[in-house]
């Protein structure tokens, strides 16, 4: 019995010394197909922004910084370039020469890269490595779902890259315009219409071509309706229409040169020209878009370097056979939609 005690020591002090052995060596084993920002409790990186980084770059990577800790209880410091300590691995977080929207996620040895085409991008990339490696969910200003880890560990092969499709997105909705932060994470803008013409953002036929002002001499410039014109839309093959609409365009841009689109679309009816001329053109497209896609791509001619908005809206919604320029931006309005499910499925 004394025997058998002794041994199952001196056994449980091996079979511990193998498990350690073990551990270390998986450990390091992994290490080799993984990279290991944080091993309980202590980690051997930092970030590192440009050296002469943007306040959007900061912001970045102190969101960076703030969320690995918030996980895994590390602080990791922020350096620039400058300050760089060579013995440190590194997470760089700064704009990469892609494409304006694009993001870009990947390892280099032990090193990773987040970054984008530009500030917002930069962001944007910080937010989805939160999300996609890290797992971090954010569903209200006040409400975000936030793991909690010992160690922070990734696959080496890691490598993401993403040009998104819709290089803007805006929600209608003080839920991001009073929360902007929420907004950045859930990548969307805090403005309504970015980068548009602040008087003309929708629904702008009456303020390029006034009721008061135009239609007791010239009722020909709207719509005709029952035999009679009346001042509900725009006669959109009226030539002199279309040059004080251009001229209104040409005003509305020098007056906001940094303003990047304005939108020419109709008022909110369906009393729209049925004219000999608008009908003509709107039987030959299969849909009264047609008269507007021909009058928005004329104007979207006379300014190549600006973007011209129009609606799909009520009448306009089903698509002409004429295509929108290159620089002509529509937005779909579903509003009659049932929002319970996707577009293609209850909007048609």
């Amino acid at each position: 019995m004394k025997y058998f005690v002794i041994n199952r020591r001196k056994f449980t002090l091996v079979w511990h010394l193998i498990v350690g052995v073990l551990i270390i060596t998986n450990f390091y084993s992994c290490s080799d197909k993984n990279i290991v920002i944080v091993h309980n409790g202590v980690s051997e990186y930092e970030i590192v922004t440009s050296e002469n980084t943007s306040k959007d770059e900061q912001h970045a990577a102190a969101e960076f910084q703030h969320y690995l800790k918030k996980i895994s209880e590390v602080n990791i410091p922020i350096v620039d370039e400058k300050e760089q300590n060579e013995k440190k691995k590194k997470i760089f977080i700064k704009k990469l020469d892609v494409n304006e929207h694009e993001i870009v996620i990947r390892a280099e040895g032990d090193n990773i890269f987040i970054g984008g085409g530009s500030n917002i991008a930069t962001k944007n990339a910080v937010y989805q490595f939160l999300e996609t490696y890290l797992n971090c969910k954010w569903y209200a200003p006040e409400v975000e779902d936030i793991p909690e880890l010992k160690s922070i560990i990734l696959e080496r092969s890691m490598a993401f890259s993403y040009i998104p499709d819709i290089t803007t997105r805006t929600v209608s909705s003080r839920l991001f315009y009073k929360n902007p932060d929420f907004a950045e994470k859930l990548k969307v803008t805090k403005l309504a219409f970015p980068h548009y013409v602040p008087s003309a953002r929708v629904h702008t036929f009456h303020k390029f071509i006034p009721e008061e002002k135009f239609y007791k001499n010239h009722p020909e410039y709207f719509a005709l309706r029952g035999g009679k014109r009346i001042p509900t839309q725009l006669c959109l093959t009226n030539k002199e229409v279309l040059e004080i609409v251009k001229d209104s365009v040409r005003s509305l841009f020098k007056q906001y040169p940094n303003s990047k689109v304005i939108s020419v679309s109709q008022d909110d009816n369906q009393q729209y020209c049925v004219c000999d001329e608008c009908s003509k053109i709107d039987e030959e497209e299969g849909s009264p878009s047609g008269t507007m896609i021909r009058f928005v791509n004329k104007i979207a001619t006379a300014f190549p370097d600006k973007t011209i908005s129009t609606l799909a809206y009520q009448y306009t919604r089903t698509p002409s056979k004429t295509k929108p320029a290159r620089n002509v931006l529509i937005t779909l309005c579903s509003i009659e939609c049932d929002r319970s499910a996707p577009i293609e499925e209850k909007c048609t």
